[in-house]
């Protein structure tokens, strides 16, 4: 049905009525998780968005100092993409419907998330270590937040993670609407892990 056809409908008369009466009530065949989880995104992204631009312009004053990037972040970066390969791996081996290896992906792409925290923690640490404190800089304290927040919407994707690993040992319950869990799950690893390889580009070229 067009736009068109929609603004130009009666629903004060009894043909408009009838046809009204008959319709599910609902305005869209998506999930309603799947609709909630885009919608979540588009929130983090526009708040990425934000803070990157406060970033780029407060490189304009004279104080900016630039921060040196550990190679440990290389080494990170390496550990989120595997653990979003790995949620796309859980998918493949659903649809094959083979839930132990589902379940086995899914607990490898939460181990390597953990390990890509606990990578960014150290990477804190050797940064304190040689000086490089919140309030040293401005480009500093951005690098913290940045990586802080990418590392607590990470901690929330594990809260939904662990509900996840706990439906893979009831999949066979078609009330659990597992596959639309490990979906969801993956699609927004996927989205961390272009928002963290948009953030560490960004720092490197900066």
């Amino acid at each position: 049905m067009s736009i068109f056809s929609i603004l130009s409908q009666k629903p004060w008369t009894s043909d408009q009525a009838k046809i009204d009466d008959k319709h599910s009530g609902k305005s869209s065949s998506m999930p309603l998780p799947r609709v909630a989880l885009y919608v979540s995104m588009v929130v983090m992204g526009v708040l990425f968005t934000l803070f990157s631009v406060a970033y780029i312009g407060r490189m304009a004053y004279g104080d900016w100092r630039v921060l040196p990037e550990p190679p440990l972040l290389w080494f990170n970066s390496l550990v989120i993409l595997m653990s979003s390969f790995a949620f796309h791996k859980a998918t493949l081996s659903l649809k094959e419907n083979n839930n132990r290896r589902t379940r086995e992906y899914l607990f490898l792409a939460g181990a390597l998330t953990l390990g890509f925290i606990t990578g960014q923690l150290f990477v804190w640490r050797e940064l304190v270590s040689f000086g490089y404190f919140v309030s040293t800089n401005p480009s500093y304290a951005f690098f913290y937040l940045l990586t802080a927040l990418h590392i607590l919407h990470l901690l929330g994707g594990l809260i939904a993670w662990l509900f996840v690993v706990y439906k893979s040992f009831i999949a066979e319950n078609e009330s659990s609407n597992f596959p639309l869990s490990v979906n969801l799950c993956a699609i927004y690893w996927h989205f961390l892990l272009m928002v963290w390889l948009i953030l560490f580009t960004m720092l490197l070229l900066t």
